[in-house]
């Protein structure tokens, strides 16, 4: 929001999701999506569909997550602050209710402010802002976090705590960062520079938060698009360009979504189309512009992957964030004297308690190429609590076994079940070495193999348990890719043991 020319901050079941499509989480090309069932002597023939299920298995003791929690700070955020710790307790619970319960957690927090500009924007100062350091004081109405002395961020492994009371009551206390952050959110860089994935160390307070074998889950809570300027870019400059004439128009947050974003195939135009206040102009189809004035979100995604040595199962990333659509441009009086109106993006919800988001552009498209581990859940709703037990589930997805709700289909005219299972773990040198593992049938019991088992916790089916052979070495992590082919109901297929 621009005020007076100056720049200031403006205001399933898990068993029922996977049995339908999952995709390869570790091995797309190991084998075939589907496996095509032979039809029998039939005038004219009927080919079979045989749906696959695919999931990922543990092999080794890890049950290590870290996560961060990315929370935008700008004015206007208060409410969704308040929601996000009003449900926090909801994602502990099931957490808690993972088989095997709690995993062993990191918890931090950063916020959206980087800084922008030479200073002169409101709110924002010219030295990296917050600098993607992790928040760990006490704000608000609570007076102490309870963590240990020197703690940045929340551990609690197998039991061992560096804090005391309730974690839930912990995170409240560190995520109440308020709303005096910088009004443009640079969630890409905040991110990058919390986890040292832009090149250079992570701060020093954030050190020991990442574990190698860990999982890493993303979390970003924000009612605004990304706005991170790649280095060197004066997107923020509040002194040559002033007015709709300039070369990067008035010093409005409009900058972020004209230089961020393509729409209908070109920038979103900053000029009204009859020059008047209360003009609207509705995109339907809205890109990142990679082109160089904001932090490519092709590459971010290359280096948070870059983190883990199998980022396809190691990386979740969610946002809590505004819907993609609509996208619609209005304006309104210039502040200053001008030649027109001043363009500013129209929110594209509004919650029931009067807060707000903006079309999510950039950040969409960054979860959107987490394929299967990205989530993408909104801010507008009533309640967090849904989308943070969602995020908990996912979580969930990646260190439990995964559950088979059909009947497994024969390997046809066999006795062995049809299933694939390939063990995926890093070599000396961190490269993914992809190995299949025979069933069990085939080796007389001798791991490593494979052989189905009764599900565990909620599975009411079954699921995939790994024999490791006694005499290998000890590897940090290892996980197993599972595919399975199942029977359809009604369809009978006696050769494939479907009844």
């Amino acid at each position: 929001m621009i005020a007076a020319g100056v720049v200031r901050s403006r205001s399933s079941r898990f068993h029922r999701h996977i049995f339908r499509v999952l995709g390869w989480l570790a091995l797309a090309a190991a084998a075939p999506a589907l496996y095509a069932c032979t039809a029998r002597s039939l005038e004219p023939p009927v080919l079979k569909p045989d749906p696959t299920q695919t999931g990922s298995i543990v092999l080794t003791a890890n049950r290590n997550v870290d996560l961060l929690f990315l929370i935008d700070d700008s004015s206007s955020m208060a409410k969704s602050q308040e929601n996000l710790r009003r449900n926090f307790p909801a994602f502990m619970t099931a957490l808690k209710a993972l088989p095997g319960g709690l995993p062993n957690v990191h918890i931090a927090v950063v916020s959206s402010d980087m800084g922008a500009g030479d200073g002169s924007i409101a709110g924002c100062d010219a030295n990296g802002g917050k600098n993607g350091i992790f928040q760990y004081t006490a704000r608000g109405s609570c007076t102490a976090t309870n963590l240990d002395p020197n703690a940045t961020f929340i551990s609690d492994i197998a039991g061992v705590r560096n804090y005391s009371g309730n974690l839930e009551d912990v995170f409240s206390c560190i995520a109440a960062l308020g709303e005096s952050g910088c009004g443009f959110e640079h969630q890409f860089a905040a991110i990058t520079r919390a986890l040292g994935a832009d090149g250079q160390a992570p701060p020093a307070e954030n050190q020991g938060f990442l574990r190698p074998e860990a999982y890493l889950a993303i979390v970003m809570i924000t009612n605004e698009d990304d706005c991170s300027a790649s280095p060197g870019v004066p997107l923020f400059d509040t002194t040559s360009n002033t007015n709709l004439a300039s070369l990067l128009g008035p010093p409005a947050n409009f900058r972020c979504n004209e230089f961020g974003h393509v729409c209908d195939g070109a920038r979103p135009d900053r000029h009204a189309p009859n020059n008047t206040v209360g003009d609207t102009r509705s995109y339907a189809s809205c890109v990142p512009a990679e082109d160089g004035y904001l932090l490519s979100v092709a590459e971010t995604v290359a280096r948070i992957k870059a983190l883990k040595p199998d980022p396809d199962n190691q990386v979740i990333v969610a946002t809590i964030a505004g819907p993609e659509t609509p996208y619609t441009v209005e304006w309104k009086a210039a502040p200053t004297s001008d030649s027109g109106p001043w363009p500013a993006i129209k929110h594209s919800c509004t919650a029931s308690d009067g807060s707000y988001a903006d079309p999510s552009t950039r950040t969409s498209a960054f979860v959107s190429q987490f394929g299967p581990n990205g989530l993408q859940l909104s801010i507008c709703d009533t309640e967090f609590a849904p989308a943070l037990v969602r995020i908990a589930q996912k979580i969930g997805e990646r260190i439990s076994k995964p559950c088979i709700a059909g009947r497994v289909a024969k390997k046809p005219s066999t006795d062995r079940d049809d299933c694939t299972v390939v063990s995926n773990a890093p070599n000396g040198t961190g490269q993914i070495i992809q190995t299949p593992i025979a069933p069990c049938a085939d080796t007389a019991g001798a791991g490593p193999c494979w052989q189905l088992a009764p599900g565990d916790g909620t599975c009411t089916g079954q699921t995939i348990d790994v024999v490791r052979d006694p005499a290998a070495p000890a590897v940090a992590w290892e996980t197993a890719s599972v595919q399975c082919s199942l029977c359809i109901d009604g369809m009978p297929d006696p050769a494939r043991g479907c009844p």
